[in-house]
């Protein structure tokens, strides 16, 4: 290719000679027209280029001449057709005997049609005739998506490849040639209608195209495939094109007629439960043919239509709307149900029959039953308090009572999970009262509950249930009542006795085991969570207003001992619920598991009976850190930030808490008081911002009336503050875990022997009703909000007439702004699980977090 220009570029020079001659020099003359023709060469023939003798061919790209004679280089013009590369070819090849001249005749006419042919060739020219389009459809191994489609043309009874490139093709047909002029624009727009129904060409071989990718892959394929077979072929079918199959197996598509669902029960905690599909009058069993299916299903992302395969070579069309029921409530049992034809669930599943919509479902009429008033209180019959209870419940409280009366009448158990303050007590001890009179407690009830909450049991008891026999199981002498434990009604006793009296408890068997704050099992695998599973009960049932405070793991620890294996195993539950919900934010799953739980779980709010309740006003009240305070909490922030990250890259986020936490709790405490650290005495410690807001905001309350309770989490936070209350002649009653005389100090307040409450947020958060205050103060705040609410709600609950107002005291531009950011974060997490209807949720401490924990912003 290089050789044209560079010869050219010689000639230019003036200095270019041919052989001998050294008097002329070469220069460029016009082009020289070239023929190829076929010449006699004895008794053969040779296909030859006509140029004058005197010329000598350059054979360069493209190819030069060089005429000797008269001094001149220049052009040589081929025939269409023949370029350098056959030129050169032509040159070295042999003669023809005139015997295969004829043959090699029709051989040039098919393959060279530029080069011309020793003899005359009769060649038939099909001229504007428009083609049928051919789809060729190859189905390769058993898999009905494992599709080509291929597309060529047939020219009169020849059929073309659409990849051919040439615009004319010659054949040869019976000895004969045919010469066919392709119609190009008609064969694209052949392919263009293939690509408007739906098709994806190719681009590495145009005549090849298939089904699009998705991400849904398989019944989204499917349902284009199916369309293409019902809407598309027709029509093309229709427009004269040709379709031709060539599949292992013949394809058929039936359409579902119908579902129906069969119950029968097997014994009275299991039912089998199978689901037929009817198709051309048959049943088939659907389970099988949705189980590979279950593996990426997501509900609401469906195609209208789904593609099941249910024989060989055969697929049935089943609506959305129809298949979608049985897919939403068989989907967690995906991982056992193989390839069954009937699904073997708990009756504690019943509620997912109500949820099958229109499908009819024959046989399990009490099953039936049991699920309406599983998920409807209307469904519940009212549950009659005899005389033996003392009391009055209000209409939310009853329903509670006709809730757990449901429960133990089909022997299930249930989380009684009421805001703190609505009387989760009182319908716990009517409902025991109803069981004593009913002739059922033939065995005592064991109640586990904190220590503080002792006294309370033993007070609400005896003012509303005085005809039972109730046994408060605490206390240094308590072992002279272990002989006589079924002698009495009621046994009261606390979770840290659990390990010292486990054998005792476990010697005999108890109507209802009931766990009062049953948030202290949140971890399962505590002590106290592992001992309370060993005690034997025919009814067990759960007390608590924060079933769930930092994460769902603690939900699935209260149903683990309420209703073993109901949420399956922790691995399973995590995988199925906790990752997808905490991690991903899947609004599907969580909803999911707010129906499954909802049966067994009843929890009102406060705002769900705000009418029995006075108003709650919650304000924050903040304060800046100035000074040495300042100084000091950007001096440990700063060091505490370096600490944590080098911990964080030693030993990864999951085994630096104890790290981040000692970090956070200097920085909490530097805002609280500086002389809260250790080696901060009062006479060098910085000044406090919020101990000098606090002390201007209590004599102001107390002057106004207000009865005060004041929590803080540190103790020795509310041993400053009663230093400060009796320097300034304050009046005050306080409760901590080292406090003997808990009765008479929660007493001291109740009379009204003083007007501020000072309690540790352990000792007191939990079990106290203290209707007498009117103002609740949160020192410090906590991770949890539920923590908080649990103090708030010893004031604003069943029984306060009055308005309540609850201050926070914050520090601004600190930890303790970002701890109520958070606090807001597990709160919407509860509340979507306790909320059927809400959709968000998610979880914290990830590195997100504490980076933004560490920030000076």
């Amino acid at each position: 290719a290089a050789g044209n220009p560079a010869l050219m570029m010689m000639l230019e020079s003036g200095r270019t000679f041919w052989g001998d001659d050294r008097e002329q020099p070469l220069r460029q003359g016009p082009a020289l027209e070239a023929a190829l023709a076929w010449q006699e060469d004895g008794t053969a023939l040779r296909l030859r280029l006509e140029v004058p003798e005197e010329v000598v061919i350059v054979p360069v790209i493209p190819p030069l001449y060089i005429h000797a004679a008269q001094h001149r280089v220049g052009n040589l013009s081929m025939p269409a057709g023949i370029d350098t590369q056959l030129l050169t070819s032509l040159a070295d090849a042999p003669a023809v005997p005139r015997a295969e001249a004829q043959r090699l005749s029709r051989v040039l006419a098919l393959n060279y049609p530029q080069l011309p042919t020793p003899e005359p060739v009769k060649i038939e020219e099909l001229v504007n005739s428009p083609p049928t389009p051919r789809l060729n459809i190859r189905q390769e191994g058993g898999d009905l998506l494992d599709l080509d489609l291929t597309l060529d043309f047939i020219y009169g009874d020849t059929i073309i490849d659409s990849a051919t490139p040439d615009a004319v093709v010659t054949l040869e047909r019976q000895g004969e040639l045919l010469r066919i002029h392709r119609e190009l624009a008609f064969e694209n727009a052949a392919a263009e209608q293939l690509i408007a129904e739906g098709l994806v060409q190719s681009p590495s071989l145009p005549q090849l195209f298939r089904l699009p990718q998705s991400d849904n892959a398989r019944q989204l394929r499917l349902a284009q495939w199916f369309r293409f077979v019902e809407e598309s072929l027709p029509r093309l079918e229709a427009a004269g094109w040709r379709v031709e199959h060539y599949s292992t197996t013949p394809l058929g598509l039936s359409r579902a007629d119908s579902i129906e669902a069969d119950v029968e029960s097997t014994n009275n905690d299991w039912f089998e439960l199978r689901f037929d599909i009817e198709i051309e009058g048959r049943k088939i069993p659907l389970l099988p043919l949705v189980s590979e299916l279950l593996g990426d299903y997501r509900p609401g992302e469906l195609p209208p239509s789904l593609y099941l395969p249910y024989e060989e070579g055969r697929y049935v069309e089943i609506a959305r709307e129809k298949i979608e029921p049985v897919l939403q409530n068989i989907i967690e049992l995906f991982e056992t149900l193989g390839q069954s034809d009937e699904l073997r669930l708990s009756r504690l599943d019943a509620p997912r029959l109500l949820e099958l919509g229109d499908i009819q479902i024959n046989g399990g009429a009490e099953l039936k039953r049991m699920a309406r008033r599983l998920t409807n209180f209307s469904g519940i019959k009212t549950a009659k308090l005899p005389t033996t209870f003392k009391g009055e419940l209000r209409d939310y409280q009853q329903q509670g009572v006709n809730w757990l009366q449901f429960l133990r009448e089909y022997e299930l158990a249930g989380l009684l999970a009421d805001d703190m303050g609505l009387g989760k007590t009182v319908q716990t001890l009517a409902h025991l009262a109803i069981e004593k009179r009913g002739g059922r407690m033939q065995h005592p009830s064991l109640i586990i509950a904190p220590t503080s909450l002792m006294g309370n049991w033993r007070r609400e008891a005896a003012q509303f249930t005085p005809g039972l026999k109730v046994l408060v199981l605490h206390g240094p002498h308590r072992s002279k009542y272990f002989d006589a434990l079924e002698q009495y009604d009621l046994i009261l006793t606390t979770y840290p006795l659990l390990p010292r009296d486990g054998e005792v408890l476990n010697a005999i068997d108890y109507h209802y085991l009931i766990l009062d704050e049953a948030q202290v099992i949140k971890n399962h695998r505590s002590r106290a969570a592992q001992l309370v599973r060993t005690i034997r009960a025919r009814h067990r049932l759960s007390l608590t207003g924060t079933p769930m405070e930092n994460h769902l793991g603690e939900l699935w620890a209260q149903f683990d001992f309420l209703l073993p294996g109901f949420l399956g195993a922790e691995k399973q539950f995590s995988r199925n619920y906790r990752n997808p919900i905490e991690r991903h934010g899947d609004s599907e799953k969580l909803q999911r598991l707010s129906r499954r739980t909802a049966p067994f779980m009843l929890r009102r709010s406060k705002e769900m009976v705000a009418s029995e309740l006075p108003p709650k006003s919650e304000l924050l009240r903040t304060t800046p850190i100035e000074g040495r305070q300042a100084t000091l909490y950007e001096s440990i922030r700063l060091t505490m930030e370096k600490k944590v990250r080098e911990a964080i890259s030693k030993q990864g986020l999951a085994r630096s808490h104890i790290t981040i936490l000692d970090a956070l709790l200097k920085l909490r405490q530097v805002c609280c008081d500086p002389r809260l650290l250790p080696g901060h005495n009062e006479s060098t410690a910085a000044p406090s911002a919020k101990y000098e807001m606090l002390m201007e905001m209590l004599p102001e309350l107390i002057d106004e009336g207000r009865n005060i309770l004041l929590f803080s989490q540190f103790t020795k936070m509310l041993g400053l503050i009663e230093k400060g209350l009796q320097e300034r002649g304050i009046a005050y009653t306080k409760l901590t875990g080292q406090t003997r005389k808990r009765d008479e100090a929660i007493e001291t307040f109740r009379r009204g022997d003083v007007q501020l409450f000072l309690i540790s947020l352990k000792a007191g958060g939990v079990g106290l009703n203290l209707v007498e205050a009117d103002t609740v103060i949160h020192y410090d705040p906590w991770w949890n909000p539920a923590v908080e609410a649990q103090a708030t709600d010893r004031a604003h609950r069943i029984g306060q007439d009055k308005p309540v107002f609850v201050y926070k005291l914050l520090t601004e531009g600190t930890v303790e702004e970002k701890i109520l950011a958070m606090q807001e974060k597990k709160r919407r997490l509860a509340e979507s699980v306790y909320n059927k209807d809400r959709k968000e949720g998610e979880l914290l401490l990830d590195s997100d977090t504490i980076n933004e924990l560490f920030s000076c912003d």
